[in-house]
């Protein structure tokens, strides 16, 4: 086998006519319960000056492999070494470990990147997107990056059927750094049409332009029923009951207290208004929940809000499937090769099976969408989950889809949307739908994790990666931290969106989640069916309005400053400095040095210095005149 497999390596770069650079192809391999790695050193294609390519035909993996592991020289370091690893979201890592590994196993962007000293490659996974972990490891100083390619994955549902095909891109010198890597993949997603910014966007959906000026308040929710401890399959005749927690009417109040409050213009999205409640029977969402108010009740909360100058959407599950709901049927379930049914996790209907978009597409998803659409609301219509998860797969033969033909027949939904309802949105940043959404709920929780604690050791902590790709082109918050972040941390550990008790917090509030807001450029977001949030939403209201006109700007810069200060950058000149230290900090543009001319004299012309102050624990914007904007304390 091992002879096989090295000859198989060293011809998948055959033909190559310019070779350059080199990287270790590890095959790892079954043997009963064992895993036996086997390894080969290739040269990776020049495509250009500063573009390497790998390709791995998939007729080269042998059947018993599990993973192939493709770690270049160049993403290969010691400890102590200039430079760091970074991951998709931005969380990255400085060599500075002995032992340890970390593994991430859905990438938001499908690229990485590796900078050591005045080098950065950063590597842009082809195929296999949706079928590999990112991984950084150390052994005894010896620090190995590379993606995990899950071959056992894939067999699950089909024979193996793209080759794997990585490009490596060479950044040297002042442009060895992450905003550059960000530039570069987001004009590939824009030459080649995969998205459009926002201000392109606006003259085809003009409720965009309402929606950047205003902050997302998610009603959650009208009615559910609670979260069973089991994986149950329920029947209409076993389900748990529908427990109220916002009806219609009460919502017609909640809006009008938080117009009332101050709160100028908001985006209200409506969940758990559908039939059975939050996640309740879906796939069916119609008709509207009776236990909530039903129909006419809720045609009035629409209507209500909307007069008072509110946009007003529809919160919808697309993916997750029920036994309980009357439009059950195995058919329309995703499948394995083996014919078994896929189910993924426990929410208010029971044990969840995930619907094969393909499927869906073809028999009543659009439909539906019309027929939601009749209700009134205007605005993004919002698909949970597109965008938090991976597409699922489906080996039906009357059904199949891949991983990749799924995600287009997401967009193809979340497109219908658009047309129907005037914008789409989704819940995280998973970029396989990034060109059919105008918003995310937030993009991970790595911050989250960060603060908690429970980040990996080998992280040193986390750039806007994400945000530098896509500001100006998706609106967002940036994290599960910095959601609900007036109401203080959540009172409860279980932090399940279908359930109540999520919706309280303990009023503690910290204010390095304002200020991150501020930093990586994201805008505030409610999850709340509480009359007590209504106070905090005006207060995340006020933080916003002074950065809101930012929205739209592409972000074109962030750094580091000095130690927990930094720097972000946008399109129209803006720029805003944020001090997370509990001292004052002094920041000057300019020099007080009179300039030279090309002769080494002294220029009659001084470049004038100006020495701006933020706060402890806040920021300012430096507008594209030269104007300042301080905000009050957080």
């Amino acid at each position: 086998m091992k002879k096989i497999v090295s000859t198989i390596l060293l011809a998948m770069c055959a033909g190559s006519i310019l070779l350059a650079e080199k990287a270790e192809v590890r095959m790892v391999l079954k043997d009963g319960k064992k895993l036996n790695p086997v390894s080969k050193t290739v040269e990776l294609e020049k495509v250009s000056a500063d573009k390497f390519r790998i390709v791995i035909p998939k007729e080269s993996i042998p059947e018993n492999a599990k993973f192939v592991e493709v770690i270049p020289e160049f993403a290969k370091a010691n400890k102590g070494d200039d430079g760091y690893w970074m991951q998709a979201r931005g969380t990255y890592g400085k060599f500075d470990k002995d032992n340890g590994f970390y593994s991430k196993n859905r990438q938001l962007m499908p690229i990485y990147a590796v900078k050591k000293g005045e080098t950065m490659f950063w590597g842009h996974v082809k195929t296999w997107r949706f079928d590999y972990d990112f991984v950084a490891r150390v052994q005894n100083g010896k620090y190995e990056v590379y993606p995990r390619f899950r071959v056992d994955g894939v067999k699950e549902y089909f024979p193996l059927y793209n080759d794997i095909v990585i490009e490596f891109n060479k950044l040297e010198g002042d442009k060895a750094n992450y905003n550059e890597v960000a530039k570069a993949y987001q004009k590939f997603q824009l030459d080649n049409k995969k998205v459009r910014t926002i201000k392109d966007r606006v003259k085809d959906y003009p409720m965009l332009d309402y929606l950047c000026e205003s902050i997302v308040i998610r009603i959650q929710t009208h009615c559910a029923k609670p979260i069973s401890d089991k994986k149950i399959d329920f029947t209409k005749e076993t389900e748990w009951p529908i427990v109220v927690h916002m009806p219609f009417g009460v919502s017609e109040e909640f809006v009008k207290a938080i117009k009332d409050a101050g709160v100028d213009k908001a985006t209200i999205v409506s969940a758990g208004w559908n039939y059975g409640g939050y996640d309740g029977r879906t796939p069916q969402h119609l008709p509207v929940e009776a236990a909530a108010g039903g129909e006419e009740a809720y045609l009035r909360l629409v209507k209500k809000t909307q007069d008072l100058g509110y946009q007003f959407t529809l919160h919808a599950t697309n993916t997750d499937g029920y036994t309980v709901s009357p439009k059950w049927d195995t058919d329309w379930v995703g499948k394995k090769r083996d014919g078994s049914l896929v189910a993924l996790g426990l929410w208010a209907g029971g044990k969840c099976y995930l619907v094969c978009q393909n499927c869906s597409y073809h028999k009543w998803a659009i439909s539906e969408i019309h027929e939601m659409a009749k209700l009134g609301a205007k605005g993004p219509h919002y698909i949970d989950v597109y965008s938090a998860t991976y597409p699922n797969r489906c080996a039906d033969k009357n059904h199949p889809a891949t991983p990749e033909q799924m995600a287009e027949y997401q967009n193809k939904i979340l497109a219908e949307s658009k047309k129907v309802f005037g914008g789409a949105s989704s819940e995280s940043g998973y970029d396989h739908v990034a060109g059919n959404i105008d918003y995310i709920n937030y993009i991970e929780r790595d911050i989250k994790n960060m603060w908690d604690g429970k980040q990996n050791k080998l992280i040193s902590g986390i750039y806007p990666l994400w945000e530098l790709v896509y500001h100006g082109i998706i609106l967002y918050n940036s994290d599960r931290a910095t959601q609900n972040h007036t109401r203080g941390k959540c009172m409860y550990k279980l932090e399940k969106s279908g359930d109540p008790r999520w919706m309280e917090g303990d009023g503690i509030l910290d204010p390095r989640t304002s200020l991150k807001i501020v930093e990586f450029g994201g805008r505030p977001i409610f999850y709340t069916y509480k009359f007590a949030d209504v106070p905090r939403i005006k207060r995340a209201w006020d933080e916003f309005k002074p950065v809101r006109h930012l929205q739209k700007e592409m972000m074109v810069g962030h750094d580091t400053i000095a130690d927990n200060v930094f720097i972000t950058k946008f399109g129209d000149g803006s720029q805003i400095i944020s001090n997370y230290n509990k001292e004052p900090f002094s920041y000057s543009i300019g020099s007080e040095k009179v300039a030279k001319n090309i002769h080494g004299k002294g220029s009659t012309k001084a470049t004038k210095k100006v020495v701006y102050t933020i706060n402890p624990i806040s920021y300012i914007l430096i507008n594209p005149d030269g104007s300042v904007f301080t905000p009050k304390p957080f």
